[in-house]
């Protein structure tokens, strides 16, 4: 079947664009109105109004900006960028001035779908005076390919589905199964029986698969950081209009307190159904525009398996969707990536998406512009040493490989324009400057802070070994499953470490952008640091920080591979066909992933009775999931408490932070001061325990409720929660 693609709208008359642009916008004004009287046509308002806001506005841009004929997942990934910062910064823009106008409530419903309506208006007429004549469509042809494409749209159902047996029957079944077919997949790539024009579309395929099956767990919000995150987008929601001036850091974050009331006003859709649908279905376009990173600097199969790879570690599946600014920042920062491998777009427009960008990635998560910050200086600072051309000098740095490195500029190896003057100053100036004035300058002050820290740490550090004997060290007895699952992670990172090897001393047999190899470089040193210095691990989540830096070392780990199958060979004084054992290495891979990603979901520990590490696929495991009665529950104690504090254990803790002011909620096991509160979720008075931190520790530590029930008084009981007073 052919048709003009629909990824590449960017390309097509623009007459037919702006036809489809209007289209969506009068279907939006449409279910608008209709609910307005009570007609429901459920999911069409959410589908069109995220189309319209997330991707059509990005395609106009783009448009706008004459950027045309790039491959469909980049036309995707721009699109989505620039739609996703558009709303972000106009809906800033919207909120700060609408107030001087008399529109006291700027984040509401009508004021928006008015706004947005017109600012779309605005976008369709300088992209048709601006590029009106341009018409090349692109022709997507799908023969042959029906049965692989309707089995790769049919795998997120399964995860759909599957949640829904957990949530309602707690039968986990439908999850294995899921995880089983998509461990298959890269057999089917290893032997070439995936076609590779499928090959982006798999990776999405399976990402958006591993994503729902963890974020649909429940009916409400499921993870950590996610409830505070909830908080805040929740006061803007139900206030609309956003109060810049809450000194907190999360309250500085447009992707929490701009994106989605805005988004949730106009299509209709609560907070949660964003944070467990929307969210996740634009995190999974990372993968996606890695795919494209990865390939265009070495194979169609290398860039599938290093992406494979990228969305098997449980970081991205199980840890992702729990946090929502990050889904938004990596974003954001692989986008920039993709502007530094560019070579389709003028530097006047790279020069354009990248002042567009850093400021939505600085907006977007914090910790990611510090990440972004430090890459770009290095690698800057490596390209100045290399300038100096040290190795004329001294000529033993150019003799070694891994000095060479640093300090010798490389030979035919192409490195586009990466613009770091102008990077470096736009991410100090405008860090400072949103950082100093957003939030009651709370970002700025915790910024000095945490540089003062670590510099002063840093110092007993070097100069005071013996501070590192304050550096608690907790381990726990270790089953054999749990062994070689850490086997498994020590192969991948020493692969990786292979990998990165093999880059430095130029024998990947690939052509890696130099700019991005510096990042790559430096990302793998960062990363180093965070798992070795104990102080960078308290500042740096080390779990959060190597999920990030997968997003350059993913690829290394299947260089890695090969270069190591190539050494075995050589060994071997090339015993076998270097081909074959290409294509055998592959093979290995493939066994190796799927034995991997049964460990990393928690599927091998289901199987094999051995201790759960899932909340997804094992129900009865207490953990940051919770159900319809302890939310109505928060909800009763949010609305009628007299007293400020409420307590709960670790988990139902995270649930109050959702609700309640966080210096309001407390985590605490010893019964609370007269006049304050108990809440109990229904893990506590299904078990009868009640779980807080070990002393140093993230473990928890379980003990009787008894103690506390037999103290309080019961204010409220709806049979899966309760509060003591």
């Amino acid at each position: 079947m052919k048709f003009l693609n629909p990824f590449k709208i960017n390309d097509w008359n623009i007459k037919h664009l702006l036809t489809t642009v209007i289209l969506f916008q009068a279907l939006l004004w449409i279910t608008i109105i209709l609910e307005s009287y009570n007609i429901y046509i459920p999911f069409v308002r959410g589908i069109v109004a995220f189309i319209a806001l997330f991707f059509l506005n990005g395609i106009l841009i783009l448009r706008i900006l004459r950027i045309h004929e790039l491959d469909s997942i980049r036309t995707l990934l721009y699109s989505l960028g620039l739609g996703t910062a558009s709303i972000m910064f106009f809906g800033m823009l919207v909120d700060l001035v609408y107030p001087f106008l008399g529109i006291t409530l700027p984040i509401s419903t009508d004021p928006l779908l008015i706004t947005f309506t017109a600012f779309t208006g605005l976008l369709s007429y300088l992209s048709f005076r601006r590029d009106g004549k341009f018409n090349r469509p692109d022709i997507l042809d799908t023969t042959g390919l029906s049965v692989p494409i309707l089995t790769f749209l049919l795998l997120p159902f399964i995860a759909i589905f599957g949640t829904y047996l957990i949530n309602i029957y707690q039968n986990n079944i439908l999850l294995i199964i899921m995880f089983f077919l998509i461990a298959v997949v890269p057999f089917l790539v290893a032997y070439n029986k995936l076609p590779k024009k499928l090959y982006p579309f798999a990776i999405f395929s399976m990402a958006l698969t591993l994503v729902l099956s963890t974020s649909l767990i429940s009916n409400y919000i499921t993870g950590w950081d996610i409830n505070l995150e909830y908080y805040f987008t929740n006061l803007v929601t139900n206030t609309s209009y956003w109060n810049s001036s809450i000194p907190d850091l999360l309250n500085a974050m447009l992707s929490l307190v701009i994106i989605v009331p805005i988004f949730s006003k106009l299509s209709g859709m609560s907070v949660v159904a964003i944070y467990k649908v929307i969210y996740p279905f634009i995190f999974v376009f990372v993968p996606l525009g890695l795919y494209s990173i990865f390939q265009r600097q070495t194979t169609h199969k290398i860039a599938f398996f290093a992406c494979f790879l990228f969305i098997s570690i449980f970081m991205f599946f199980l840890e992702m969707p729990y946090l929502a600014r990050q889904e938004i920042g990596e974003l954001f920062f692989v986008l920039m990536i993709m502007l530094m491998l560019e070579k389709d777009i003028s530097d006047r427009n790279i020069l354009i998406l990248t002042v567009v960008f850093i400021p939505a990635l600085l907006v977007s998560h914090y910790s990611m512009d510090y990440i972004y910050i430090f890459l770009v200086i290095s690698s800057y600072l490596i390209i100045l040493l290399r300038n100096r051309n040290l190795s004329d000098k001294y000529p033993r740095l150019g003799k070694w490989p891994i000095l060479s490195f640093f300090f010798k500029n490389p030979n035919g190896v192409e490195r586009p324009k990466m613009r770091y003057g102008l990077q470096i100053l736009l991410l100090f100036s405008i860090t400072i400057l949103y950082y100093l004035f957003v939030s009651s300058s709370v970002l700025f002050n915790l910024t000095l802070t945490t540089l003062n820290n670590l510099i002063t740490i840093s110092y007993l550090f070097l100069f005071n070994p013996s501070a590192l004997m304050a550096v608690g060290i907790v381990t726990s007895e270790k089953t054999f499953l749990r062994s070689i699952a850490l086997v498994l992670h020590l192969l991948i990172e020493a692969l990786i470490a292979v990998g990165i090897l093999a880059l430095i001393v130029r024998r990947t047999k690939m052509k890696f952008n130099e700019n991005y190899a510096l990042f790559t470089v430096m990302s793998f040193v960062l990363l180093i640091l965070v798992i070795v210095v104990p102080f960078l691990a308290g500042a740096l989540n080390p779990e959060r920080f190597y999920q990030i830096a997968l997003i350059f070392l993913s690829v290394f780990f299947v260089v890695g591979w090969l270069r190591f199958s190539d050494l075995i060979n050589r060994l071997f004084k090339n015993r076998w066909n270097p081909k074959s054992v290409k294509k055998n290495s592959f093979k290995l891979m493939a066994l190796f992933l799927a034995v991997s990603l049964m460990f990393n979901s928690g599927v091998a520990y289901e199987l094999l009775n051995d201790k759960p590490s899932s909340m997804v696929l094992h129900t009865s495991m207490d953990g940051p999931k919770f159900n319809n009665l302890e939310v109505t529950g928060t909800q009763w104690i949010t609305d009628y408490r007299v007293n400020d504090e409420v307590h709960a254990d670790s988990y139902r803790f995270l649930l109050l932070n959702g609700f309640i002011p966080y210096e309001k909620a407390k985590s605490t096991f010893y019964y609370p001061n007269t006049g304050s509160y108990m809440f109990l979720g229904t893990y506590n008075l299904l078990t009868g325990e009640f779980g807080i931190p070990q002393a140093g520790s993230t473990t928890l530590q379980y003990y009787s409720i008894s103690n506390l029930t037999s103290v309080g008084s019961s204010i409220y009981d709806n049979g899966g929660s309760k509060v003591f007073i």
